[in-house]
């Protein structure tokens, strides 16, 4: 080989290899994960998601979290979803409610609509859901990952008294999210259901400004409630879990390997966290006891019926006339 033709030759492989370099560097993705939630609540959901992609990908899609609400509100997010302003979400199962074609998700949120917790997996898993579901894709703008995680049933706490029956909660105030749903049955219990923001939940029991609050046992102990309530009555009147969403056009751009490797990503990620989910539920509710709270379980008869009285009262208007007898039929 001619000195001059080793020397072309050496260059144009050293030109090749930058390529080749160049090429691989840029062929990485960054979709950018929101969720509402403060980064140390779903945070360590949404990094094992994030590595689950990453090694499915051979790291050629990194996902980046964005908790606590940077990105914008839940509207605000959905609507970045359509936009293109942020690629992914991590959000409750409830809140497929808010965006456009979303109504009839708002039975998600009805109070005893699942009879326990394995009623609304396999909702969330059946022909039902889908059906429900589809629709809003398509006009929302996002297609549906999958289920990432379960979420511990909503409770009940008050800081002076024991909530046996709704009878007992006549004039108690109660911070609960303001969902119409929500408001009407804890007014048809006999509660007087109050605004705070979340962030101010805590010192407004302190000061008393409202007797108790509704969460799940792992937010209680992990907000120390328990430091300003006295009961915490076990009436597991909601069932959610977490979900994620990503960006319809985003989703469109990923080849059918990368797509596997996204949904393969939700499902190990949904039995490492949801394991957790019910272990950290479990050693909260441990918590709770040792710190000298009064766990009640009261008969859930009449919570149930006053419940599905408020429900059958939003037909036609919050949801589709049957929607709730659709859910209820699914074994």
């Amino acid at each position: 080989m001619k000195p001059m033709f080793r020397r072309t030759f050496a260059l144009s492989a050293v030109s090749v290899s930058l390529c080749l370099c160049w090429g691989g560097a840029q062929a990485q993705q960054t979709l950018r994960l929101a969720f509402v939630a403060p980064p140390p609540v779903w945070g360590p959901i949404a990094d094992r998601f994030a590595q689950e992609v990453a090694q499915r990908t051979n790291n050629a899609i990194k996902v980046q979290s964005f908790g606590g609400g940077q990105l914008g509100s839940l509207p605000q997010n959905y609507a970045g979803l359509r936009t293109g302003q942020i690629d992914m979400m991590l959000a409750d199962s409830g809140t497929l409610a808010l965006p456009k074609g979303g109504k009839d998700f708002n039975a998600l949120f009805a109070p005893y609509v699942f009879r326990d917790h394995t009623h609304f997996r396999n909702f969330m898993q059946s022909p039902t859901f889908r059906a429900m579901l589809t629709p809003v894709e398509q006009e929302a703008g996002f297609k549906y990952v999958g289920y990432v995680s379960d979420r511990a049933p909503r409770q009940l706490t008050t800081a002076n008294r024991k909530v046996l029956s709704p009878a007992d909660m006549k004039g108690l105030k109660i911070r609960v999210p303001e969902t119409p749903t929500i408001l009407e049955v804890m007014k048809a219990w006999g509660a007087s259901p109050t605004p705070i923001p979340a962030a101010e939940l805590y010192l407004a029991m302190k000061q008393g400004l409202v007797d108790g609050q509704d969460n799940g046992f792992d937010a209680i102990a992990g907000a120390k409630y328990y430091e300003v309530q006295k009961y915490a009555m076990r009436i597991d009147y909601i069932q959610s879990s977490l979900v994620i969403l990503m960006a319809a056009d985003k989703w469109a751009r990923l080849d059918p390997a990368q797509q596997k490797a996204m949904t393969e990503a939700v499902a190990e990620t949904e039995k490492w966290a949801s394991k957790m989910t019910w272990e950290v539920a479990d050693k909260s509710l441990a918590t709770l006891r040792q710190a000298g709270m009064e766990i009640i379980e009261p008969d859930l008869t009449a919570f149930r019926q006053t419940a599905d009285e408020v429900n059958r009262s939003f037909e036609g208007k919050l949801w589709a006339v049957g929607t709730l007898q659709k859910i209820q039929a699914v074994k």
